[in-house]
């Protein structure tokens, strides 16, 4: 052989080494800021800015989001950003990002013990299996895909509940583990971060099937009802806990508002879409030189479509192969972890979500190929005796190309982490990688809006527009940002068009407000900042807005005392018809009608004024005085909409 195997205390030395390592790869990260999903789960959420009432966590979702659609019953991620606020004593993401990325490190040290223990169990005898553990936690730990998760600090779901399912695993390996059901406590605690640690049971099942029962492959038909049943006894309080814990949190704790599945989609659709997305996955391990933050994979039809085709082509030789390599003692790993890889995929393969492909999302099922892979090396490389000191050609590039890959993963990692350092930078490679996402360009185009490149925020908003005219966000964009070149009328239809859709955000309500605000309606922005909260009570853009205007609301009466003395100092027809309107809202209608009526002694052919003493009269039932005031209205402006509507109010009750 080319070296003697690693001894115990210099496995720990590499082990802590890649943990050094991988410190100094992400060490141009931890200032990275806060993206997506992280706005409503900490920037604008009053919930986790407390400690005080923490419990709370557990027994109220409304406190994982500011949004109502969002609030999924993920306690242990709000009370780990409650705690990250605490220390930081405020919204600092550096204190977010050390904290996930020391769950980042634990989970490379438990990734190693688990990735040895299951090669041991297939081939104990073999020496080597210390150095392919060592390699496999290292292309873990440096691997470019993972960054993803990493940088994003809404996705700490993602990797801490992997950190739960590779705890519980080690923890049912271990006696006292098993003899407890400590593994359930992880287990618990990974769903009560993320729903999929519910895929422990399954994970759990085949590590059973092929490591400890795996008699039941060997000698199928002997005694095959007495190892089915001490299956099911090892599986079944797993499957007990894990699915009653799951379906609790999910149909009664998770609030009715919350919408987790995309019904604009079939099924079938999204499904059969899936089988591409894993080769899109499958392609990001191999050569992950196509992240995208926000990918545009949209639902592809027919189902006959040719990367449909070639997905299950590709799906189907890893389902033969996984099936092929359950066979024999020593190539189970491969079968386990193509299980692995499949199985962690399921929640976001079966259920419909809104976005059809998503690479953080790759952060579990790629532990799975993390243990296949590099045990498929290995046992190549001793089948063919290439380590052995003839072959030195085959032994120097044995060690110099998993050190080519893991410094290359290294340097992807590191750019990925620039990628991830501003907005900017981010929004950028979206678009220019996923250029078919309304999300990429409407935010590319908010960097632009931000610095004052209006024009080239209204092309970028418009080509998101074109790609997805039904996204609210856009039309608040667009009224933004006319609202900057003081198009005001525009500005105006844009955010009125964003309320239209009624959509359970509160954001429509909030940056109308805030527009309101910008042009001194003050009563006008609070009413819809108390709609915002009415939808989101933990809004805390909307609660802060509020509060600094608070002081700037006047009363109805204060605003018609304010609009009797700009009458008298300015007698001009609109003063009288914002006084007429200010009565009108409150209900005076006798006031209307005698201020409308000064009006007429000063403009006798002011169509507005009729109308308005058309429309109190109609409020007051005098159904005929209504209709006069309306056709003296008509009279002078045949075209007059709203006296025409007024009028047929007011002649159908006549009738």
């Amino acid at each position: 052989m080319l070296t003697t195997p690693l001894t115990k205390r210099n496995e720990f030395l590499v082990l802590v080494s890649i943990l050094v390592i991988t410190f100094f790869v992400y060490l141009n990260h931890f200032d990275n800021p806060f993206f997506f999903d992280d706005t409503h789960t900490i920037s604008n959420n009053e919930s986790i800015k407390s400690l005080d009432n923490w419990t709370e966590f557990f027994t109220n979702a409304d406190t994982f989001s500011s949004l109502p659609a969002n609030r999924s019953y993920r306690p242990i991620i709000t009370l780990m950003n409650a705690i990250d606020y605490a220390i930081a004593g405020g919204i600092k993401s550096n204190v977010f990002h050390y904290h996930i990325f020391f769950w980042y490190l634990t989970l490379i040290v438990l990734v190693f013990i688990l990735v040895k223990h299951i090669y041991k169990k297939s081939f104990d005898k073999f020496q080597w299996i210390g150095v392919i553990a060592l390699f496999a936690t290292a292309w873990f730990a440096l691997h470019t895909a993972n960054a993803e998760t990493i940088n994003y600090i809404c996705a700490r779901s993602d990797s801490f509940s992997t950190l739960c399912v590779v705890a519980s695993l080690l923890l049912y390996i271990h006696p006292v583990g098993k003899k407890w059901h400590l593994y359930l406590l992880t287990m618990i605690i990974g769903i009560w971060t993320k729903q999929t640690g519910v895929i422990f049971f399954p994970i759990l099942l085949v590590y059973i099937i092929l490591f400890e029962e795996y008699t039941i492959i060997d000698e199928f038909k002997t005694k095959t009802k007495e190892k089915i049943l001490n299956i099911l006894k090892k599986i079944a309080p797993t499957a007990i806990v894990g699915t009653s814990i799951f379906l609790f949190n999910q149909f009664y704790l998770t609030p009715k508002s919350t919408v987790s599945t995309n019904y604009f989609v079939t099924k079938f659709e999204y499904i059969s879409t899936q089988c591409y997305v894993i080769v899109h996955y499958l392609g990001n391990f191999v050569l992950p030189i196509r992240l995208s933050a926000d990918p545009d994979i949209a639902i592809i039809k027919p189902w006959y479509d040719i990367r449909i085709l070639f997905g299950v082509l590709v799906i189907s030789g890893m389902i033969f192969l996984m099936i092929k390599t359950a066979l024999k003692q020593k190539l189970r790993p491969i079968s386990f972890g193509i299980a692995w890889f499949f199985i962690a995929l399921l929640p976001t393969t079966l259920n419909p979500l809104f976005q059809t492909a998503n690479d953080h999302r790759m952060f579990f099922p790629f532990i799975g190929l993390f243990i296949a892979i590099p045990w498929v090396i290995i046992l190549l490389i001793d089948q063919y005796k290439l380590l052995q000191k003839r072959n030195n050609y085959y032994s120097s590039a044995i060690i110099i190309l998993p050190l080519l890959l893991l410094t290359a993963h290294a340097y992807g990692t590191i750019q990925r982490n620039k990628v991830w350092n501003s907005k900017e930078s981010l929004w950028l490679d979206v678009v220019q990688k996923s250029p078919k996402n309304a999300r990429g360009l409407m935010n590319y185009g908010l960097n632009h809006m931000e610095k004052g490149n209006y024009d080239a925020a209204i092309e970028y908003f418009n080509r998101a527009y074109k790609l997805q005219p039904n996204y609210c966000l856009i039309h608040i964009n667009l009224g933004i940002v006319y609202s900057g070149k003081k198009n005001y009328v525009k500005a105006e239809q844009y955010f009125k068009s964003a309320l239209a859709f009624n959509i359970t955000s509160p954001d429509p309500e909030y940056f109308y407000a805030r527009y309101l605000v910008s042009q001194n309606k003050y009563t006008a922005a609070e009413n819809y900042l108390k709609k915002a909260l009415v939808k989101s009570p933990n809004h805390s853009q909307s609660i802060q807005l509020l509060n600094s205007i608070s002081e700037k609301i006047i009363s109805p009466e204060q605003e018609i005392k304010i609009l009797l003395e700009k009458v008298k100092n300015d007698p001009t027809s609109e003063n009288y018809i914002n006084l007429s309107l200010k009565y009108y809202k409150k209900g005076a209608y006798k006031s209307v009608i005698s201020t409308c009526k000064e009006l007429l002694n000063i403009d006798p052919n002011n169509v507005a004024a009729y109308n308005n003493i058309c429309s109190a009269y109609n409020q007051m039932k005098q159904w005929k005085l209504g209709a006069e005031a309306c056709k003296k209205a008509l009279e002078i402006n045949p075209d007059f909409q709203l006296a025409k509507n007024n009028l047929k109010w007011a002649t159908d009750n006549i009738n």
